[in-house]
């Protein structure tokens, strides 16, 4: 008898599981229709104002550090913070606070570095849109950007750094990229860590990018600033070494002609020393169509040394032919004639016009 009657205390929840199974896939049904409409709106990534007016996007740049600046591969490595702003419609009043969306999920004008090497994106890529339909993107570049450098004056030379970006796949009657400073930390900090670079204020303008002769430039912007070295780093540690390694040779003219062997030595080993010193220093700058200040510093001094070696040589065959005296009287007066030359080419090698 008690079994029946827990039969039948058990049948409404049965009957109300049962009740509800109708409802709740009806709701399904509905859920199910209404999502590809609500994903039709949330994947139309096309352009705002397509077909009509340039979408205008508001970019600001700003150097947050330069940590090294390279000549033998003409690249330097910076920390780069760029923010931009455009208006979507299409996003008017959907969310009611500032909402977080990925990247992805919104029309963006795909800004792109033109001159990086290897940059790394430091940021999440995500946009903020408020509820004006307004969004908001920002992101830290990190890494080696690549710059073009005129070499003829190193190491007295100035440079042009600049930092490009473009709307990737728009021209300007698309994407109309503008320099925005209102309110924006655009510019660059105030301490570097460069530290062999003189380092001049930073501006921003607008600057579109061809990709190729004939082809329609895409719409850009660039961030760039003046450098130039510390001339007084390259004085200390390579001029001033070179200097004494030629008055070295010149040692070799005051040493008796009748010490053949001793100023064949001192001059075959500056000689040498020049050389090995020109490969080493080879290595910080690239491989020229050009002479640099330096170069010609090198060649002249190198030039000279030589000039020292044929005289102790030519020295040398004198004194075999006992006549030590005319060499005395040589050596005498190029004792005096080498600083002279040597003092007109370090003017014209680091002052003259090239």
């Amino acid at each position: 008898m008690n079994c029946p009657a827990l039969f039948h205390r058990k049948n409404p929840i049965r009957h109300a599981r049962l009740a509800w199974g109708p409802a709740l896939l009806a709701w399904l049904l509905l859920a199910t229709a209404a999502v590809p409409g609500l994903s039709a709106v949330e994947t139309d990534l096309s352009r705002p104002n397509f077909g009509g007016a340039p979408t205008r996007v508001r970019v600001g740049l700003y150097l947050a550090d330069l940590h090294e600046v390279s000549a033998s591969d003409e690249t330097f490595y910076a920390d780069v913070v760029v923010q931009a702003e455009w208006l979507d419609p299409r996003l008017v009043g959907r969310w009611t606070n500032v909402h977080g969306a990925a990247m992805g999920d919104v029309w963006n004008p795909r800004l792109t570095l033109v001159n990086q090497r290897s940059v790394s994106a430091l940021f999440p890529e995500r946009v903020e849109i408020d509820p004006s339909g307004r969004v908001h993107w920002r992101q830290r570049w990190l890494g080696r950007f690549s710059a073009r450098m005129d070499l003829k004056d190193f190491p007295m030379d100035r440079q042009r750094f600049q930092i490009q970006v473009v709307s990737l796949g728009y021209a300007r009657d698309d994407v109309d990229l503008v320099v925005s400073s209102d309110n924006w930390r655009t510019g660059r900090a105030k301490e570097l860590s460069v530290t062999d670079w003189n380092v001049g204020p930073v501006a921003m303008e607008v600057a579109d990018f061809e990709t190729a002769p004939g082809e329609k430039a895409l719409s850009g912007v660039q961030l760039w600033w003046e450098g130039r070295r510390y001339v007084q780093y390259y004085a200390i540690q390579t001029i001033a070494p070179l200097v004494l390694i030629v008055l070295m040779g010149w040692t070799a003219l005051w040493v008796d002609a009748s010490v053949v062997m001793a100023r064949v030595s001192v001059s075959m080993t500056t000689m040498l020393t020049l050389i090995s010193y020109r490969f080493s220093l080879g290595r910080s700058i690239p491989n020229l169509t050009y002479l640099t200040r330096f170069d010609y510093f090198m060649l002249a001094s190198t030039i000279l040394i030589f000039v020292i070696l044929v005289l102790v040589a030519a020295g040398a065959y004198l004194v075999g032919k006992d006549k030590l005296a005319l060499v005395r009287r040589i050596d005498v007066w190029a004792r005096w004639a080498f600083p002279v030359l040597f003092g007109v080419v370090f003017v014209l090698a680091w002052w003259g016009d090239r």
